[in-house]
């Protein structure tokens, strides 16, 4: 059988049972599985149980369940309450100022969090309700909070850096640092869109109260107060991995501690909250462990077959030289991104993708971040959309699913572009990792 009909087979049985609605993880594995028996003898089952095997023992993958459990600390911690109170009262007098808000609390959040789903919850949440009441137009209220949300794909510590470093064979520090400045340019695009929007149509956000574009200075700075804890955490973890004084692993650890402690502090500390964080850490870290695990299986019986040369030498002959390759990539992803999510999209083509990477001679540092520019893409492109269906999880029925699409295509958009500028200049993602190494 040739490598041209292997490879549209296993699509195809790869796709009739996503359709039965399997998990992703049972999906990749009872591919692989059908595939080995048809391909191979039964012994290449063994090699599979080998392969998963090495792959738990890899070390990057400590940092995961540490930085879940960090999340879902901070999370019931009220930082995002008092995180979000002090960026208002000081955007807030600006039109648009609740939207600029939200998108500074999710971008300092981020830091902090690195997990979309939380974000975009707790923010639809605390943020949504107040725009809803001063009549914020649904693009810009909607939008905000999704497009804000995803930002913990970019913004270190981001659980999707360390799955690709884990598969590409990266520094999950370097990524880290190489993810702030696209980060920051993220959000940046995001709230000149607001400002430029609110200032061309002043409908589209009302101005604020007079009690609050009135409110002392004085007043104004102890609320600033709010932002201590999650400044100092944020600085205490990635500072530690950029002086390199910790790992990415043991400065998880320290950002456990460190939500504890401000769990603590805010007096959130409770035997029921540290039980169900923990409780949301296995779920979250069983679920990605089982996705590892059949990600390996079909990766291996696919590059078994010689599917990694086919699919680098389809690649390779694309047009336009090694620019041409690249934005075959991306259009590659931003198509996966449609219909499945990030962990999916990175255990699936990466091990493909980064050999070609390297062999153009391209960073995969700056590729990774590439990649994460292209997640938040995907989770904010219809059908699949995650960050739709967060937000919708929280507005219930009062918000049609439509309305929420339509509000997240300018930020789609601005997504696009500074993907764009990501890869057409790596020194945005690079920049900051070359100084760390001096």
């Amino acid at each position: 059988m040739s490598i041209e009909l292997i490879t549209l087979l296993l699509l195809a049985t790869f796709i009739v049972l996503l359709m039965t609605g399997l998990p992703l993880a049972w999906v990749m594995g009872a591919t692989a599985m059908i595939f080995s028996l048809i391909l191979f003898s039964p012994n290449v089952i063994v090699m599979m149980v080998g392969r998963v095997y090495q792959m738990m023992l890899n070390y990057a993958l400590v940092a995961v369940p540490l930085f879940i459990f960090m999340a879902a600390i901070l999370e019931k911690s009220g930082v995002a309450d008092q995180l979000f109170k002090a960026v208002h009262i000081w955007s807030g007098p600006l039109r648009g100022g609740l939207a600029i808000g939200t998108i500074i609390s999710c971008t300092i959040m981020a830091a902090m969090v690195g997990i979309v789903g939380a974000e975009i919850v707790t923010f639809g949440l605390i943020a949504l309700p107040g725009m809803m009441e001063r009549k914020y137009d649904e693009r810009i209220a909607l939008g905000s909070i999704c497009a804000g949300g995803g930002m913990a794909t970019l913004i270190p510590p981001s659980v999707v850096f360390i799955v690709y470093a884990m598969t590409a064979g990266a520094s999950v520090g370097d990524l880290f640092i190489a993810g702030i400045i696209p980060g920051l340019l993220l959000a940046g695009l995001f709230i000149g869109y607001i400002v430029v929007s609110t200032w061309v149509n002043p409908e589209m956000a009302p101005a604020a109260p007079e009690d609050e574009r009135n409110m002392p200075l004085r007043q104004k700075v102890a609320l600033l107060k709010g932002l201590i804890m999650p400044g100092l955490l944020a600085t205490v973890v990635l500072g530690s991995i950029y002086a390199g004084v910790a790992t990415p692993s043991e400065a998880a650890g320290i950002g456990c501690l460190g939500a504890l402690i401000t769990a603590a502090i805010n007096r959130r500390l409770t035997f029921d909250r540290i039980k169900n964080s923990l409780y949301e850490t296995i779920k979250i870290s069983a679920m990605l462990a089982w996705l590892f695990f059949g990600a390996q299986t079909i990766i291996g019986i696919y590059t078994l077959a010689g599917g990694d040369q086919f699919v680098r030498n389809t690649v390779m002959a694309l047009p336009f030289g090694k620019w041409g390759i690249i934005i075959g990539m991306q259009l590659i992803m931003i198509f996966l991104g449609m219909f499945l999510d990030w962990i999916g999209i990175v255990l699936l083509t990466m091990p493909l993708f980064v050999p070609i990477i390297e062999d153009l001679g391209f960073n995969i540092v700056w590729f990774g971040v590439v990649f994460c520019m292209n997640m938040h893409v995907s989770y904010l492109s219809p059908p699949f959309g995650p960050s739709i269906f967060y937000l919708k999880s929280v507005v219930g029925d009062e918000i049609p699913v439509s309305h929420i699409y339509r509000a997240n295509l300018p930020y789609l958009w601005l997504t696009l572009v500074a993907l764009a500028l990501t890869v057409a200049f790596p020194g945005l993602s690079l920049w900051l990792p070359s100084m760390m190494l001096k």
